[in-house]
């Protein structure tokens, strides 16, 4: 386990930031707090993104091309199907690139470390 920065480039919803965030890394796995105080935990071996904070948890799940959205709350689940135009990895990066199936919209997850 080490502590590393890492730059995050994230286009969302047609959003589009750059950031460098604190993070911890343990092999493939790297967890960080964004700017909005979402915990976010990037599974590389697994093709796994999640995002949680005290509204919602987000699972997106590469391999099997869904977004899973569960609602705390209301204690209501979503799951919505995507397709993946990239997955890419390295030593030092992750990209993923995938097309929101109900919306047409086109979102990508970039992180350098």
């Amino acid at each position: 386990m080490e502590n590393i920065k890492i730059k995050v480039y994230s286009k969302l919803n047609n959003i589009e930031e750059n950031n460098e965030f604190n993070a911890i890394k343990d092999n493939n796995v790297i967890k960080y707090i964004d700017l909005e105080n979402n915990k976010m935990i990037i599974d590389m071996e697994n093709n796994i993104i999640e995002r949680e904070n005290i509204d919602y948890h987000f699972k997106l799940d590469f391999n099997n091309s869904i977004i899973n959205i569960i609602i705390k709350k209301l204690h209501k689940q979503i799951d919505k199907s995507i397709k993946i135009l990239a997955i890419s990895k390295s030593n030092k990066k992750y990209l993923v690139r995938y097309l929101l199936s109900d919306d047409n919209i086109i979102n990508e997850y970039y992180v350098n470390f």
